[in-house]
């Protein structure tokens, strides 16, 4: 179980690199790229170099070594034959103090022993010329202390190969001893055991170390330049098309994408400019077919309203007054009749009741009351008379300026008014609602009409009360004087419809005075 679960983190941590890797910036990518290639390829280069030139050096070195210790060898023979050990020390130092990188000369006979080493013994000879007490010449030489003798001198493989001779290699902190060993006469008489170092070939080395460096930096730079140049020409059309993509998504349809090249990423911003043009051209169509339909919905509901004003008059003066002229003819028949009839009270209130509901009636297809003294008036007073009616608690707020009464077109009025009831409608049939307010706010650029309750509320995204057609119709008669409406629901918290209406200039002007005193608040509940 514990190795699924880190097998597990260990998969989800190489996506998450993975991810994060992918989405470093193209620029970034390139110049990394050429960058750990150039240290690749530069790093590989700069090794095989510094090798094949340190192998052929000491090839050389070992080589010249050879050729000293062979000459050396030929100048030994006679003394050593002589056994002339004088002669054969002034030959050894002759040869040390001729060539400085040679670190120690040895004269060996046949058995191993030395016969010759120089006026003073080498300090830096290997261990294998060390006697048990410190010195295989303790017969002419005092005992090397141990402090003298070279602990740190190891011998390691030879990395050449001389054409003859015996080659030995020994390395310690100061660098490499190479060592040669030459026969004397064919080496009947004994070696000659020759030892140089490399400071020489370190210093070369040092040197041709520097330029290689220096030749591999340059060739990053200028690598990295070039990538940098290339990667921004590149991409500088990728950002100009990224650029008028994000603008295209923001609602600007007339950008177009500049076209430096005729490469794959010229074609594909040809294509992205085809296809904002034709978005353009789609949405002027679409724009000409919205204007149209509002400003036919604009006129149906103008007629609407002009039919409700019609039908309500109609209500209001013939129907209403024919009930009322038919009550005062029953009234005086009924005065006038000798046998008093018991129907006579029933038929006076019926008729009554039916003048009321003719006068209820006119007022909810359209309240004159708005016409003759405005939206709050008419707010006040349908809050009024919906509250005694229903069964939770109504109220309505208005903050408006003081000083004024009228402070927006009778069309705004008109769907305010009209917006509130719809509301109050979808409150009352679907709410289930125990309080509910209207609120109407007139500030200095905008009306704001609230309308909230407590009910049950719907989940605006997919509840089907969206979709119906009363808040269809509420936002677009919102729509139709350039408002805006949205609806803040949410299950089991209540709904809250908030229309915004922008003020007209004319209707600014006019509420100058009246804002820059305080707004009166005016209620009306149940």
């Amino acid at each position: 179980m514990e190795n699924n679960k880190f097998m597990e983190l260990t998969r989800r941590w190489a996506g998450n690199f993975r991810w994060w890797a992918l989405s470093v910036p193209i620029f970034v990518k390139i110049i990394g790229i050429v960058l750990l290639t150039t240290i690749l390829f530069g790093g590989m280069a700069f090794y095989q170099i510094r090798t094949s030139m340190l192998r052929t050096h000491y090839q050389i070195h070992g080589e010249a070594a050879l050729s000293l210790a062979m000459s050396l060898a030929g100048r030994l023979d006679p003394l050593v034959a002589a056994n002339d050990t004088a002669g054969m020390n002034m030959e050894v130092n002759r040869t040390m103090g001729e060539f400085p990188d040679v670190r120690y000369i040895v004269v060996l006979s046949t058995k191993g022993g030395i016969i010759s080493h120089g006026f003073t013994f080498p300090k830096e000879a290997p261990a294998d010329l060390l006697g048990k007490n410190g010195d295989l010449c303790a017969a002419c030489h005092a005992a090397l202390s141990p402090t003298e003798v070279p602990a740190d001198m190891l011998e390691t493989k030879p990395s050449a190969q001389l054409s003859t001779g015996h080659l030995r290699a020994y390395t310690r902190r100061e660098g490499l001893i190479l060592e040669v060993t030459v026969p004397i006469g064919g080496g009947k008489p004994g070696s000659v055991r020759l030892g140089v170092g490399d400071k020489i070939i370190a210093r070369e080395m040092g040197s041709i170390t520097r330029s290689l460096a220096i030749s591999v930096t340059l060739c990053m730079i200028v690598g990295l330049t070039l990538a940098g140049f290339l990667t921004s020409v590149t991409l500088r059309p990728i950002r100009d098309l990224v650029g008028a993509t994000r603008r295209l998504g923001e609602g600007d349809f007339a950008v177009r994408a500049k076209i430096f090249s005729l490469d794959e990423i010229g074609h594909l911003a040809s294509v992205f400019n085809k296809m904002a043009e034709g978005m353009e051209t789609y949405r002027r169509a679409v724009e000409e077919k919205e204007a149209a339909r509002q400003l036919l919905i604009g006129k149906i509901v103008r007629a609407q309203e002009e039919e409700r004003k019609h039908v309500a008059r109609e209500l209001h003066d013939q129907l209403g007054q024919m009930l009322s002229k038919t009550l005062l003819t029953v009234d005086s028949s009924c005065a006038a009749c000798e046998n008093k009839q018991t129907q006579c009270p029933e038929i006076r209130t019926d008729i009554r009741d039916m003048i009321d509901e003719v006068r209820m009636l006119a007022w909810k297809v359209r309240p004159s009351i708005l016409d003759d003294y405005g939206l709050n008036r008419a707010l006040e007073q349908y809050i009024a008379q919906i509250g005694k009616r229903v069964s939770f608690a109504l109220d309505y707020e208005s903050v408006i300026p003081s000083e004024t009464e009228r402070f927006t077109s009778p069309e705004v009025e008109a769907t305010l008014y009209r917006i509130t009831q719809e509301a109050i409608t979808n409150i009352i049939r679907h709410a289930k609602a125990t309080q509910a307010s209207v609120i109407l706010m007139c500030r200095e650029k905008e009306i704001v009409l609230l309308v909230e309750d407590n009910g049950q509320g719907f989940v605006a995204e997919k509840g089907e009360s969206v979709r119906s057609l009363g808040l269809m119709g509420m936002r677009e008669r919102a729509a139709l004087v350039s408002g805006e409406l949205t609806i803040d629901s949410e299950a089991g918290k209540g709904t809250t419809v908030r229309v915004r209406i922008p003020l007209k200039a004319g209707d600014e002007s006019g509420l100058q005075t009246g804002l820059e005193n305080d707004g009166n608040t005016n209620s009306a509940g149940r």
